[in-house]
């Protein structure tokens, strides 16, 4: 009986210092594993937004942007220097990101 008692005291001791060192290398893992949802906002440029929020060259609005090859959508500030008013559903074609605003031209002046 005694001898039983202590097999399940070695047992229960082995899975508890093997369940720590489990812990242990996920913890480790963990510190080592850099997490970035986006690489950088340079890769927007040269992408298509569609308008979300209205905007023209006197105030900011907001663009959707499909980030390709990660199956991310994200909405920006989008600002422009383009005579043209954005309207929600316009395509906007991204030339520039300045302090996470999105800089753009619309798809007619790229056309011309």
């Amino acid at each position: 009986m005694i001898n039983l008692f202590v097999v399940a005291l070695i047992a229960i001791a082995i899975g508890v210092c093997c369940g720590a060192v489990i812990v242990l290398l996920i913890v480790i893992q963990r510190r080592r594993q850099k997490v970035d949802s986006m690489r950088s906002t340079n890769n927007l440029v040269g992408l298509y937004g569609t308008v979300e929020v209205p905007f023209d060259k006197s105030c900011k609005g907001k663009i959707r942007v499909n980030i390709p090859g990660q199956g991310l959508t994200v909405d920006f500030i989008a600002c422009t220097d383009d005579a043209k008013s954005f309207q929600p559903g316009d395509k906007a074609f991204i030339v520039q990101v300045k302090k996470n605003q999105l800089w753009v031209i619309s798809e007619e002046s790229i056309k011309n």
